[in-house]
């Protein structure tokens, strides 16, 4: 358990976007763009594996609720919440909460939340162990959380710097991570395998990635790439170091 001060602490520091920076990642139409289209299967990959549909999951760090959204549509109970203020997605403006803490929404949703998604969040947060120490203590029914990250610290690059994240995740760094938390891996994967070489490459060549998303206009084209991903993350062995790291989480049972 944390003090009141150490649960003060997570909600002042400063990690959530600025009305330019949601323009920059979320433009309209980001979620056609291969990215989000291979990551969406991913996340319901794992989501169907670990979490029933019975079960509340909450997106913390939702943004404009687009995981929210083809999470309902899969027929999750999901929410999301944002410090932030973006503009959401109209089919989910009921679900996500802006300018809102995770521990300040409805008590009756809080006690009812059994799955957290923090979906390239923890990269941002300085003092990781104390922010997920708050999630629990905020939501009580929670058994389970779902992580995904930018992985390999030999990437980082421009990209990291203008979305300020803190560092660049791998195995190793997950692990000492979920025990620090009390925490344990159930399950986890690199994917977007096959742009590890070209993102290492630019980083070696001294070569500037390109920061802000853009929405994409070959729609058709992103769609091919979004499952050619999506396969590749299921047929690929999960220890291939890629461009990102998903696990599953656990709280373990007190000695």
């Amino acid at each position: 358990m944390i003090d009141e001060a150490s649960v003060f602490d997570h909600r002042q520091m400063g990690t959530e976007f600025s009305e330019n920076e949601y323009s920059d990642a979320y433009p309209p139409g980001y979620e056609r763009h291969y990215w989000h289209r291979a990551r969406s299967a991913i996340l319901k990959s794992y989501v169907h594996a670990f979490c029933g549909l019975s079960d509340t999951l909450l997106e913390i760090g939702a943004a404009r609720g687009h995981y929210v959204s083809i999470l309902r549509k899969a027929g999750f109970d999901a929410y999301g919440c944002d410090l932030g203020d973006p503009w959401v997605h109209e089919e989910v403006r009921p679900f996500v909460f802006t300018k809102t803490d995770f521990a300040d929404i409805d008590k009756g949703l809080r006690e009812r939340v059994t799955t957290v998604l923090l979906l390239d969040v923890l990269e941002h947060i300085e003092q990781p162990v104390t922010f997920i120490e708050a999630i629990f203590q905020a939501l009580p029914a929670l058994r389970s959380v779902i992580i995904a990250v930018p992985a390999r610290q030999e990437l980082w690059s421009n990209f990291d710097e203008h979305y300020r994240h803190f560092i660049r995740y791998d195995l190793a760094e997950l692990r000492k991570l979920a025990l620090l938390s009390c925490l344990s891996i159930k399950s986890y994967s690199y994917f977007f395998h096959a742009l590890y070489v070209p993102a290492l490459l630019l980083k070696t060549l001294g070569m500037k990635r390109r920061a802000p998303l853009y929405a994409p206009k070959a729609s058709p084209l992103h769609r091919l790439l979004g499952i050619a991903f999506w396969v590749e993350s299921c047929l690929l062995p999960k220890n291939i170091y890629g461009t990102s790291l998903m696990c599953v989480c656990v709280k373990d049972d007190p000695i």
